[in-house]
This record gives C-alpha cells, sequence and structure tokens, in this order.
C-alpha cells in the first residue's frame, strides 16, 4: 500500500497573516515486515521541504515506529490555534480494516486484522485530534492500495481485492479530501524520484493566487496525461473559506485586495438534529442565556427526578440519568445559545456522585463525542472517578449550539442506567 496524506487545516485563509502555519510531514519506507517502499521517504522529505519554503514551520517524522508516530501526531496537536493553517503529510504504507483507515508505523507487525489493528495508526483518529484544533481541513491521499500486512490462513502475505482500498472518508463541514485517484482504483508508485501524483503535487503545490481546487485541477490533468486516464484524482470537498497554499490572488492592478486580505472568514452554522420526546429548560446557565436539552430522562423515583437541571445545580447529589432501555450509547445533551459563543472548556463530575455506593452502582460516561454547529468536533475520554473532570476544547471558538453524544459507558454493578452528576463550560 502506497499512500500519501497531505492534511491542511486553514492553509491560508483570509486571516491567513494572523495565524501560524504549521505542517507535520511524515514518511515510512524502510518496514521491518514488509518490502521498502522505494519513494516514500523521498516524497515525504521533498514536501517537507517545499513547504519550509512556503513558509510552514515543518514538524518532520522519517521511518517512525507507532509510539513515536502518535507522539508528533499529539505534540503538534497540542500547539495548534483555531486560526493556524496546519497541513499533514504522510507517505507509506496505509490501509482499510473494517470501516476504518490505517497508516502503517515502520514497525507494523503482518498476521491477523486484529494482529495488524493493533501496531498500526488509525487515520480517522489522527483526523479527529487535528479536527478538534482547527476551523479549515485538507487531506490529500495519494495511495497504492494493496495491504502486504494481513495474512492468509495458509500464512503467505495477502494482496488480493480483499486487502484493497481504502474506506471512502466523507469531508466534514470545513475539509477538503482529495485522492490519488478514484475510489476502488490503484494508485501507482511511479520509476521517478517521486510518485506521479507527488510529482504532479510538487509541481503545482506553491503556485500563487489559486486556491486548493485550482491545484487540485491542474493536479488531475497531469495525472491523467501521465497515466493515460488509467489514475484519476479524486476529490470530496466540504470547505466553508477560500483555501490558498501559497499566497492569496491578485487585483487587477496587481495589489492584494485589503477586503479579500483582512475579511473575516465566514462562518456556516448547521441546524442542531432536535430529537423527538427530548426535554429542555431554558434561563441563564454558567452566566449565558441557553435552552438546554437532554434526549431522554430516567422516570423519577419517589422524591428522585433525574432531568436535566440536575447538571447545574451545583450539587453533586444530584445527577441526570438517560432514560432510554440499554446503557444510554447514543444518548445525547446539547445547549443552544441565542448568538455564538466561544466554548473553550467543559467541566463536569461524571456518574451518579451522591455517594461510592450510589457511583458504582449505575453506569458511568466513559467516552462522548463534542459537535459543534459548524461542524468542529472532539472526542472525550472521561475517568471513572467522581472528581470533576476539566476538557479544553481549542476547536469550539463561535459555536451557535453544542451537543454531547455518549460513545460508551462504564457498567454499574446493578443498574444499566448511565448518569452524570455536573456539567458546565467557559
Amino acid at each position: 500500500m502506497r499512500l500519501l496524506i497531505a492534511l491542511t487545516l486553514l492553509l491560508a485563509t483570509a486571516t491567513g497573516a494572523l495565524a501560524d502555519r504549521v505542517a507535520l510531514v511524515m514518511g515510512n519506507g524502510n518496514y521491518l515486515h514488509a518490502k521498502p517502499l522505494r519513494n516514500a521517504v523521498n516524497d515525504a522529505t521533498d514536501v517537507a521541504a517545499r513547504l519550509r519554503e512556503m513558509g510552514f514551520d515543518v514538524h518532520e517524522g522519517i521511518d517512525l515506529p507507532q509510539r513515536d508516530a502518535l507522539r508528533l501526531v499529539q505534540q503538534v496537536g497540542q500547539r495548534l490555534h483555531y486560526d493556524d493553517t496546519v497541513l499533514f503529510y504522510f507517505a507509506g504504507h496505509a490501509t482499510q480494516l473494517g470501516s476504518q483507515n490505517y497508516i502503517m508505523p515502520v514497525d507494523a507487525s503482518p498476521g491477523s486484522e486484529n494482529d495488524l489493528v493493533k501496531s498500526s495508526i488509525s487515520l480517522q483518529s489522527i483526523l479527529a485530534t487535528l479536527e478538534s484544533r482547527a476551523h479549515t481541513r485538507l487531506v490529500i491521499l495519494d495511495a497504492c492500495r494493496n495491504n502486504p500486512f494481513v495474512a492468509r490462513t495458509d500464512g503467505s502475505r495477502s494482496a488480493d481485492d480483499a486487502t484493497r482500498g481504502l474506506f471512502r472518508m466523507d469531508a466534514g463541514v470545513g475539509s477538503f479530501i482529495a485522492y490519488s485517484t478514484e475510489p476502488g482504483n490503484v494508485a501507482a508508485d511511479g520509476t521517478g524520484r517521486n510518485s506521479p501524483f507527488t510529482e504532479a503535487l510538487l509541481r503545482h503545490i506553491d503556485r500563487p493566487g489559486e486556491n486548493i481546487h485550482a491545484v487540485m485541477r491542474r493536479v488531475r490533468a497531469d495525472v491523467m496525461e501521465a497515466s493515460s486516464n488509467r489514475q484519476i484524482p479524486w476529490e470530496n470537498s466540504a470547505l466553508i473559506d477560500e483555501v490558498y497554499l501559497a499566497g492569496l490572488p491578485r487585483t487587477a492592478d496587481n495589489s492584494t485586495s485589503a477586503n479579500t486580505a483582512l475579511a473575516k472568514p465566514l462562518v456556516t452554522h448547521n441546524p442542531r438534529p432536535a430529537l423527538m420526546g427530548e426535554t429542555c429548560i431554558s434561563g441563564e446557565i454558567d452566566g449565558t442565556t441557553a435552552r438546554f436539552c437532554a434526549s431522554s430522562v430516567l422516570a423519577s423515583q419517589g422524591a428522585n427526578s433525574y432531568g436535566p437541571e440536575n447538571l447545574i445545580d451545583d450539587s453533586p447529589a444530584t445527577a441526570w440519568v438517560e432514560g432510554v432501555k440499554g446503557t444510554g450509547e447514543g444518548q445525547t445533551l446539547a445547549w443552544e445559545f441565542g448568538t455564538e459563543k466561544d466554548i473553550r472548556t467543559l467541566f463536569m463530575i461524571n456518574g451518579y456522585a451522591k455517594s461510592e455506593r450510589v457511583f458504582t452502582r449505575n453506569a458511568r460516561v466513559a467516552s462522548l463525542r463534542v459537535t459543534g454547529s459548524t461542524g468542529a468536533q472532539a472526542m472525550l475520554n472521561l475517568r471513572d472517578t467522581m472528581d470533576w473532570q476539566r476538557f479544553d476544547l481549542p476547536g469550539m471558538a463561535a459555536q451557535k449550539w453544542i451537543q454531547l453524544e455518549i460513545l460508551s459507558t462504564y457498567p454499574g454493578t446493578h443498574y444499566d442506567d448511565t448518569a452524570l452528576s455536573a456539567l458546565g463550560f467557559q
């Protein structure tokens, strides 16, 4: 599998002059358990050099094992700010396993699909990390998509159709995803220093005054000509802003338009997916006028009630408890604001924290997905404790609503009902 990934977050939007331009470039060619890739390291080092010439702050990782690759992704993610430009580029092996795409570090181990999942890195998890940090993302995948790591039952390496192809990832709001060839086809590795796709990308990526769509049209034309139409780069876009890789366009008098250069990026808001039967309250919540909704509520038991108001009453002895059969995966809590609001931090107390006994008897939240009105998302992993927990959300600026969805839970010793005792934001 040849994979080239470029992930660009807000490459050169109208506010580019006010933000940093950051690049994370990774290339793996010298695999421990697979035939070396001829061009992967060349592709990564050449792209890194070109991006430095274009003014990016480049963080480079070549032939990284799994632990070092994950550490580098986290380090770059932690230094990003919402308005930054960030580019993530990966060259090497990658594959689809189930409904997830995985990139292969140099120490990826051949074997069953389960073995490979443990030794590889989920591409979707990398994208989620960066999506929570920036407003606009661009992804470019250049792949020769057979997988030499999954073993057949007879112990041989598999490269048949069952191990070819990447799972197609839809572009979320503010994202652009380009593939080096159409879904289901195979991209060539090339006979020169770079793959045909990367060679074309390097040829056009620094063209001033052309947005990413124009650059990719030029790349597509070059690759189609070089491959006699056997390889056709593909793309999927939900960008909000115009994204320029190498400078804004010039006006007729050969000067940059002041309105374009200084304009505030247009923010598009999605309607919140309201649910039938949800319970809502309105009023002043943490100093903000808001409507607060829970998708379900456990029926009252005697003097105890379990509505969303318990999350904002400053008492850990009360709790919101979801009211569906099972442990509540998929249940949601949502804030609706009258205007755009920056959500920088979430605070919460997990479980029913009335006492240690009540806490352990009921289920608790293990992980949540936070979604904002702009399409921004963040994944949160909660501790199984009764104390306050804090989560910074640098990608949640200018939201008209945010929604928390339960993804997984810690089981209770007696009840399936999942609870939260307190919830707030800044």
